[in-house]
């Protein structure tokens, strides 16, 4: 007799990263901030991807989600280049979920939060620039755009961080999450 084996994520587990991919991809929609600095956007993005890593404390939770966002993203096509929009969100979910396990899935740590945003958000920066250099465009201008886009996909990436953080601390202050995993 076969024995069935459990999928990875439980379909609760899938309703929830897939929702905060959708809300990511909804969010790029529909909120505009006229700050016209790169990296911007990170501030409303990074925080699904955080909470839903951090409600779900597996590896590839964030991945999943980056998967799901990027997919959206690419079938829709937000942005000029939207067919590589898919590695954009997929380098972001590596990133943070990368952050997630040195920390131990600590996404309520406002500072875990503003490094794991921050990290996302320049690897998605990265990967943008790449994709860019990689059909053509000269090299001055993409690095003339990374200094400032940096240090702003830096801190706009952490702010969003901290507000993840803050918003998975208090869903565990109320009692809708299970806490922290213990460390022993």
């Amino acid at each position: 007799m076969m024995t069935r084996k459990e999928p990875y994520f439980s379909p609760y587990e899938i309703a929830v990263l897939s929702l905060c991919g959708a809300l990511i991809f909804v969010s790029k929609v529909l909120i505009k901030v006229p700050l016209h600095s790169p990296g911007h956007s990170s501030l409303f993005v990074v925080i699904p991807f955080l909470v839903g890593c951090g409600v779900v404390r597996k590896p590839g939770a964030a991945t999943y989600i980056g998967l799901i966002t990027g997919l959206l993203a690419s079938f829709f096509g937000l942005e000029a280049l939207h067919l590589f929009d898919v590695f954009k969100y997929l380098a972001m979910g590596l990133v943070i979920d990368a952050t997630a396990l040195v920390f131990n899935f600590r996404m309520d740590n406002p500072a875990v939060g503003f490094i794991a945003g921050a990290a996302g958000s320049i690897a998605k920066m990265a990967v943008n620039y790449s994709v860019h250099l990689l059909l053509g465009v000269p090299a001055t201008f993409i690095v003339l755009g990374v200094g400032v886009a940096s240090v702003t996909h830096l801190v706009f990436g952490g702010i969003g961080g901290v507000i993840g953080a803050l918003v998975i601390a208090r869903l565990i202050r109320a009692g809708v999450i299970a806490g922290a995993p213990s460390s022993s």
